[in-house]
């Protein structure tokens, strides 16, 4: 039995080993076909050269992707530095309307300034002519004195007061009513810059430069520009003699430390020194109408004005100047005359005239009478001419009518 199984086994062996030789060989003879066939047709060249072409391939695959990328990023920087620019052009197109619109709001208030004073030819003149009223018949009426002297005067002004420099009144009419005070301001206002000068705190030589607000104010004035340097003297004669807004501003500010808010105050508290707080009210230094201002109208009473005059007449470096007919300053570069027609005339040397068109026409007037003097206040004339011929009326019936013995004016 196992003899049998034996011989079984090994045949079946033998058999296997037989049948796998074979298999074996077809499997290689058919791979050697395949190869053999492959490389008639150049198939593995080709792979190989597929596999090496790729790989160039996929490298310009990528860096196109990478020149993509950075002409994408050029492009978006390029799109940012257009939007700045755009941005920055917007910006300045802004500002420069905002400034063309700063610029048309600035014209706009000078046009409206130049219309103001347009408007009111008269507030540039502190004597335009007019001839129509210079030449009407006002009626005449007769005033009493207190001594009985009779004045008779035209009707063509509102108060009048005549008085000697110790406070003793001859003849006033309507003297203790409030009146717009024009340029006769500028009389407390050239007082309060020689308060300074006399304290020491500033002096006639004092160089100002002119800041741009004086030349806000029109009317009568010099030529200024802004950073101009005036001796301050200079300033002074421009106000007392001619007049002069801009100047008189000038001068507020430079007295007044920049301030010229803090110059009015100073005059006001120079009014309650000498009591005439009730009878005088300041808000600017030259007089100049609430229209131009924006402030209340500067006023006063002829008798204020009066009492105010007899103080003026102790600045004698003042009084001075107030009494030059004609005169140049700024290096003899401006010349200037004197709003005060009637100076030399009649012993008269000073001391303010005023005008504006509320005002009318204001004087105080210092004059030499024998050996004494005299104040004479005119306010509300009808033109300048009608107003000094009043002043000189008031000298023609003083000479007519009183001497002055021990020192003071009586009734011949």
């Amino acid at each position: 039995m196992y003899r049998k199984f034996k011989k079984i086994f090994l045949v079946m062996t033998i058999l296997g080993m037989l049948f796998t030789n074979v298999y074996s060989n077809e499997v290689r003879e058919v791979q050697l076909i395949e190869d053999f066939s492959a490389e008639l047709l150049g198939e593995n060249e080709t792979a190989e050269q597929e596999a090496t072409v790729s790989k160039p391939i996929e490298q310009q695959q990528i860096q196109e992707i990478i020149e993509n990328k950075n002409a994408d990023e050029e492009e978006i920087k390029k799109e940012e530095v257009k939007a700045k620019a755009e941005n920055q052009k917007e910006q300045v197109k802004e500002e420069k309307i905002k400034e063309n619109i700063e610029k048309a709001s600035e014209k706009s208030e000078e046009v409206k300034e130049l219309k103001e004073v347009k408007e009111d030819k008269n507030l540039a003149i502190e004597e335009p002519e007019n001839p129509e009223k210079d030449n009407q018949k006002y009626e005449m009426i007769k005033y009493y004195s207190d001594d009985g002297v009779e004045w008779e005067l035209p009707n063509n002004f509102r108060a009048v007061i005549v008085g000697d420099t110790k406070g003793n009144v001859i003849f006033a009419k309507d003297a203790d009513t409030m009146y717009p005070l024009a340029s006769v301001t500028k009389m407390m206002s050239l007082m309060v810059t020689f308060d300074e000068i006399n304290a020491g705190n500033i002096s006639l030589n004092d160089s100002v430069r002119i800041s741009k607000n004086p030349l806000k104010y029109g009317g009568s004035g010099i030529a200024l520009k802004a950073g101009q340097i005036f001796v301050l003297e200079d300033l002074i004669k421009a106000s007392a003699v001619y007049s002069a807004n801009n100047a008189t501003y000038a001068i507020a500010e430079y007295v007044g430390n920049g301030s010229v808010f803090s110059f009015v105050a100073k005059m006001n508290r120079k009014l309650k020194d000498y009591g005439l707080q009730n009878e005088i009210r300041y808000h600017t230094p030259a007089g100049l109408p609430t229209r131009v201002t924006k402030q209340p109208m500067d006023e006063g009473t002829a008798r204020g004005i009066y009492k105010l005059s007899i103080e003026a007449l102790k600045y004698k470096k003042y009084i001075e100047i107030a009494g030059i007919k004609n005169t140049k300053i700024y290096n003899g570069k401006i010349a200037i005359r004197n709003r005060n027609h009637l100076i030399g005339e009649r012993g008269v040397y000073g001391i303010k005239t005023g005008f504006h068109k509320e005002a009318k026409y204001n004087i105080a007037v210092a004059s030499k009478f024998e050996d004494t003097d005299v104040i004479i206040v005119v306010m509300g004339g009808e033109t300048y001419k009608t107003r000094d011929g009043i002043v000189l009326s008031i000298l023609d019936i003083l000479n007519k009518n009183y001497i002055v013995k021990n020192g003071l004016i009586k009734r011949k």
